[in-house]
């Protein structure tokens, strides 16, 4: 007689079509702690322009250097990216404050998948991240800054990424594979896929989500 491990954890919510309700009492509050897409694009594209702008115009800037401090800003986030998702978004504690505050930053998202500002990352996580790493690259000179611009960078694609993987139908093959990996990690089995423009991490660090689940049976086969 064989004996089967637990299926994987799912969403605790129910999956709700159009706008979620306000997160909190006042609608100018909740206008604050998700933003329209617009406002997103808005607050970060100035941003990454000024530290390029102030790192090409420092002292022995080099084309090279710049371009090399900018990719590993970018690789950053990708890693704050699935750490964050997969540490502190999916940290779920089941009452009191810390259970609120994770409905507010993540959980809604995943109850309301479709809704526009839910879909991106909340200002109170992503200004202390950006504005966090801008400060210590500019401690460490001119150049460095081009590191922070590719960390916002790498933050405004993926929300935009995610955003469209919510909202768009992809027609290129490459796009439907990642939407297709991202839906899984909403609709499936949200203890895995936690890279969403960079599903590589997932790959690296074992919870590809389309890999088999850890709960399996023993006979091979993937729980439902």
């Amino acid at each position: 007689m064989t004996s089967s491990t637990p299926a994987p954890k799912t969403n605790k919510g129910a999956i709700h079509r159009g706008k979620a309700p306000a997160v909190v009492g006042w609608s100018w509050l909740d206008n604050l702690i998700h933003v329209h897409p617009v406002i997103t694009v808005a607050m970060y594209t100035p941003v990454i322009i000024t530290c390029v702008w102030f790192a090409v115009e420092g002292e022995q800037a080099n084309s090279w250097a710049l371009l090399g401090w900018a990719a590993a800003g970018y690789v950053t986030w990708t890693l704050s990216e699935y750490w964050g998702h997969r540490v502190v978004l999916h940290y779920e504690p089941e009452k009191g404050f810390g259970a609120r505050l994770h409905y507010i930053l993540h959980g809604i998202h995943h109850d309301y998948p479709q809704d526009v500002r839910r879909s991106l990352l909340s200002p109170l996580l992503s200004v202390p991240m950006v504005a966090g790493t801008i400060y210590m690259a500019s401690g460490l000179g001119s150049l460095p800054l081009t590191f922070g611009a590719g960390y916002a960078f790498g933050y405004l694609t993926y929300d935009l990424f995610h955003l469209y993987l919510h909202h768009a139908t992809p027609k290129n093959r490459l796009m439907r594979h990642l939407r297709s990996l991202h839906m899984r990690h909403h609709f499936r089995d949200d203890t895995s896929g936690f890279g969403i423009s960079a599903p590589y991490w997932d790959e690296l660090f074992g919870t590809s989500v389309a890999r088999p689940s850890r709960s399996t049976t023993r006979s091979g086969r993937q729980t439902a």
